[in-house]
């Protein structure tokens, strides 16, 4: 049997597709759900981020980071087509698509000399180099309003913790609740965050971007109600701060002070607390997004391959087009000083980097640091995006970033209350432990632009951001939140996981 024969029969045996559902009418071409897969014919590796839309209507879906997709409300009548970058385009009439069995697309690289009219020698390399020379000239701020669905998710495994009590001279600070909180850390904490909104930008890259929410659903957090008391006492601590006192934090040499201005009283604070746990700050969430996509090819340790070709061995493979452009299809791999193996799609006439897939090779690793009992691994980098090119700018369609870590910390740490003195501040009281922590982290973050329309730069200034958006929780992922809105559809480990209180 072909491996794509054994992979289709186990696929079938493995995954229940809902395209049954279908609407009581026994007249009725409607069928309420299609789920499908989207495969690489020749390496049955899933195809992220595709797109799947429903022809002749204003409708479609994203595959998923592991190639899922759903569509919802599609006739029997209706054609999917079926487009990933590098890939052959596939139509496939609704009423064809069966049951369980993934769909396969067929890579699409032409022959250079077959496709393109060269002059002789390319050297990839080279091409490369050209992505940052003309990066201001191709990625240009424009003013527009942007509709973006993001989902953000973070896993940590805490695979070891001691907390050794050493000395304490607060009245409640003492070892059993050095004890107590070493038993009641969560062992494994997970969030999923699914944002969608708009985003208002202007033509001026200085100017930060304003957000409208539209939809925050967030998974709810494990209520530990023992870490809440330990919280609340920390919190009478720090709000009986006096004007000449002050709060430091310190591990050997290192240390830093504590900024627990504000803190105001025990109440206040519960009920501040308690407002920001169920509403986004849409200001400091506006601040990161605007961070983030103006650095998006900024980062040189992050980009690498685009900033220090020297260290990394290019092969033209080949070309294809995107969306009616010509680029150049180019892998890499590490020599002796990168760290990334990948694949990227650039334009042939603007050198502007279309599409990339890369990620740490094999025995690669990030930051490495292990020092003086601290230790900091990045083991795991994945990071796909792509661009649209819209009236002669490249504007971003996506972007996915997974990123794991390890982490372990073994040192004294001291929780000091001060008061400021002329000469040497006064130290009131101290805790001291000797905290041993082995942890594991993984977080992704992936945002889809659905929609993209111009507007004028008089439109961004007369939009009002709201300061708050209220957060929906849930238990479990929710299909019903959903309803009526595009969104990457939920992995599997996403759908399974439920909060356990």
């Amino acid at each position: 049997m072909s491996n794509k024969k054994l992979y289709t029969s186990l696929f079938c045996l493995s995954f229940i597709f809902t395209s049954l559902a279908q609407s009581n009418n026994t007249d009725s071409t409607l069928i309420k759900t299609i789920t499908g897969v989207l495969l690489d014919e020749n390496t049955l590796a899933p195809l992220p981020y595709a797109n799947v839309a429903v022809l002749a209507k204003n409708k479609g879906a994203t595959t998923n980071e592991k190639g899922f997709f759903v569509i919802k409300e599609v006739d029997k009548s209706d054609t999917l087509s079926f487009h990933y970058i590098g890939y052959e385009l596939k139509k496939i009439a609704v009423n064809d698509i069966q049951k369980g069995l993934p769909i396969y697309l067929k890579e699409e690289i032409f022959s250079l000399n077959e496709f393109f009219v060269f002059a002789n020698n390319h050297n990839a390399e080279n091409i490369v180099k050209n992505v940052i020379k003309y990066k201001e000239r191709n990625y240009k701020s424009t003013a527009a309003k942007k509709q973006l669905f993001i989902r953000k998710r973070y896993i940590s495994n805490v695979d070891k913790i001691n907390i050794n009590f050493k000395k304490s001279s607060f009245t409640h600070l003492d070892e059993k609740m050095t004890k107590l909180l070493e038993k009641k850390i969560p062992k494994q904490s997970i969030s999923y965050t699914d944002f969608l909104g708009d985003v208002y930008t202007s033509n001026n890259k200085e100017d930060t971007l304003k957000l409208n929410p539209i939809k925050v659903v967030s998974l709810k957090e494990k209520d530990v109600a023992d870490l809440e008391q330990l919280e609340k006492r920390f919190i009478e601590l720090f709000s009986n701060t006096k004007e000449n006192e002050y709060w430091k934090i310190k591990s050997g040499i290192i240390g830093g002070k504590l900024d627990v201005k504000g803190s105001g009283s025990v109440s206040d604070i519960d009920s501040l607390s308690e407002f920001y746990k169920n509403h986004l700050n849409v200001k400091v969430y506006a601040k990161r997004l605007h961070t983030r996509f103006n650095n998006l090819l900024e980062d040189k340790k992050k980009w690498d391959f685009l900033y220090h070709t020297g260290n990394y061995e290019y092969t033209l493979v080949g070309g294809t087009k995107v969306n009616g452009e010509d680029v150049y299809i180019i892998d890499f791999k590490p020599k002796k000083g990168g760290k990334v193996i990948g694949r990227v799609y650039i334009a042939i006439d603007t050198y502007a980097l279309v599409k990339a897939d890369f990620k740490y090779d094999v025995g690669k690793t990030g930051t490495d640091i292990h020092l003086f009992g601290v230790g900091y691994t990045s083991n795991q980098l994945n990071i796909s995006i792509y661009f649209e090119k819209k009236e002669g700018n490249y504007q971003l369609k996506y972007y996915a970033q997974k990123i794991g870590n390890k982490v372990s910390f073994d040192r004294n740490v001291s929780l000091i209350k001060k008061r400021k003195r002329f000469l040497i501040d006064k130290e009131l009281n101290e805790i001291k432990v000797r905290l041993n922590i082995l942890s594991r982290e993984e977080s992704s973050f992936e945002v889809l632009i659905l929609d993209d329309k111009k507007i004028s730069n008089q439109t961004y200034a007369n939009f009002k951001q709201k300061s708050t958006f209220k957060i929906i929780y849930v238990d479990q992922f929710n299909d019903n939140v959903w309803n009526g809105y595009d969104i990457i559809e939920p992995t599997k480990q996403m759908r399974d996981y439920k909060k356990i209180e």
